[in-house]
């Protein structure tokens, strides 16, 4: 039958009392080798483990779950697990939590709010010790009625899951991204500003939009701004910026709000064979092969996302009491900076483009011109 060897039971597996008597320790003292928590030292440490090599010791996880009310496991539920940014930022959760005696597991909604709902309510099921979320939308209401029936912590990824939730956020400055990269097009001579800012229900797309606007309210351009919430995939950034370059008066200088978007733009660029850098500046969002390797090299908003994901990995942890006492303090936005990188994609507009000339590229915009800060609790 199924599960039966043709030769007699299956052998024992080995227990955490095996490996004490191969290593001659205490049991406790393998508990704490084998947990990640305790001082034991470096000596003893590698005597345990390489008795539990030698034996084949596997840890029962169900059995210390049973025993100490946790799994160990940390859930992820991201947008879209395909993009540049959801691959970043899972490499940087899973990195510090493994460091830390963690597991991740992952769930993607591809940007469905209903999905988001299932994959909470799924990891919940799963009797997982926190919750890390980078949702499609902040204000869905299947979504935030899953959350509430968690109980346990929760970090928000780029979003302001705020309210009766006790929810905490790791966030990009994306006000002071989209601020300096307006300065720097500002400066060139732009004021016919355009911004793929992807979807207002997101807090990224929202600072991106305040970012820009603000920038532009300093030299009294605010009215030639032209502001376009999208989707977040290649085809609505590539629609968006088909209409834009389809305007009598076309913008002389765009802002794409992400990778997807700025595939997107560059796609209807194509079409309508419109030469980035000598006929339309173009900024986009993170750094990477893509704006690197173009002609011209595209400039770009760059955010830290391994360190976004690391420091989302570091608020679950705390809350959890991983790293000394369970922090119990009350929900916080952790606001990282962003950088500018000036490229060649961003160019003085031609007379005929219907915009003030400046004579040479402007100064990076330095950190002391940002319009908030670069972190932030609340």
């Amino acid at each position: 039958m199924r599960g039966e060897s043709l030769s007699g039971p299956p052998p024992r597996r080995p227990g955490i009392r095996d490996v004490a008597r191969e290593a001659r320790v205490a049991i406790s003292t393998v508990s704490k080798v084998l947990s990640g928590r305790g001082e034991v030292s470096p000596a003893l440490r590698a005597r345990v483990l390489a008795s539990a090599a030698e034996l084949g010791y596997q840890p029962n996880y169900l059995a210390q779950s049973l025993r100490s009310g946790a799994t160990n496991l940390i859930g992820l539920v991201t947008a879209d697990l395909g993009t540049q940014f959801s691959a970043a930022l899972t490499a940087g959760i899973e990195g510090q939590l493994r460091s830390a005696g963690y597991a991740l597991l992952v769930m993607s909604s591809a940007d469905d709010p209903v999905a988001d709902a299932a994959n909470i309510r799924y990891l919940h099921s799963r009797r997982v010790d926190a919750i890390i979320l980078a949702p499609s939308r902040e204000d869905d209401p299947g979504t935030l009625t899953a959350l509430a029936e968690f109980d346990g912590p929760v970090v928000a990824v780029e979003s302001e899951l705020r309210g009766l939730l006790p929810v905490d956020g790791v966030c990009a400055d994306h006000f002071a991204g989209a601020a300096s990269a307006t300065d720097y097009l500002v400066a060139l001579g732009h004021r016919r500003i355009a911004a793929l800012t992807g979807p207002l229900g997101r807090r990224s797309g929202r600072e991106r939009l305040a970012g820009m606007l603000s920038a532009m309210s300093l030299v009294g351009a605010a009215e030639a701004a032209i502001p376009v919430p999208t989707a977040h995939d290649v085809e609505a950034g590539e629609l968006a910026t088909l209409q834009l370059l389809d305007r009598p008066r076309r913008p002389t200088a765009l802002l794409a709000g992400s990778t997807l978007l700025l595939e997107g733009a560059l796609r209807a660029f194509a079409r309508r064979s419109v030469e980035v850098g000598s006929e339309l500046s173009l900024v986009a969002w993170d750094d990477g092969p893509l704006p690197q390797l173009f002609k011209p090299p595209i400039a770009v908003v760059d955010r830290d996302v391994l360190g976004l994901g690391r420091a989302a990995a570091g608020l679950a942890m705390s809350r959890l009491g991983d790293t000394g006492p369970r922090d119990e303090g009350p929900p916080r936005i952790e606001v990282r900076p962003t950088t500018f990188i000036p490229r060649a994609s961003c160019a003085t507009p031609t007379a005929s483009q219907g915009s003030p000339v400046s004579r040479s590229a402007p100064d990076v915009p330095r950190p002391d011109r940002q319009r908030r800060p670069t972190s932030s609790r609340t």
